[in-house]
């Protein structure tokens, strides 16, 4: 921020999503075939716990996972990104933690035009409970 002048957090999108939603605000999710889960559990298992602690490697290595923003390109320098890294709330939500925050953002959308979701909201079986 200190690279515009003037330039401020004007609020907190997840803070204003809990206030109107009552759920974490969804950003971003891990999409996977059924099949591929059913075929190998192992190998998907193995990339859960590599998922989760990348995640946590992104939450308390500000500097590494810094650099590796600039060094793939997600932002031209290191600097800016873990000055934003903080505000990110970037997480990790399985189980019925997950599928309350998707259910809830889904019906949001699906509240404000239904083809922003396919038309209906996902069944239970949409979701992967672990």
């Amino acid at each position: 921020m200190s690279q515009v002048e003037g330039l401020r957090v004007a609020l907190d999108m997840n803070e204003e999503w809990q206030k109107v939603a009552g759920s974490k605000l969804v950003t971003g999710v891990l999409v996977v075939r059924k099949d591929a889960v059913e075929n190998d559990p192992e190998a998907f298992a193995a990339f859960m716990d590599g998922y989760a602690a990348s995640v946590e490697a992104a939450n308390s290595d500000l500097e590494g996972t810094a650099a590796l923003c600039e060094q793939y390109g997600v932002v031209a320098k290191a600097a800016l990104a873990q000055k934003a890294l903080p505000q990110c709330n970037i997480v990790f939500e399985t189980g019925d933690e997950m599928k309350t925050d998707l259910e809830t953002y889904f019906k949001v959308l699906y509240a404000a035009d239904p083809a922003s979701v396919g038309g209906a909201l996902p069944a239970d079986d949409f979701y992967y409970a672990g």
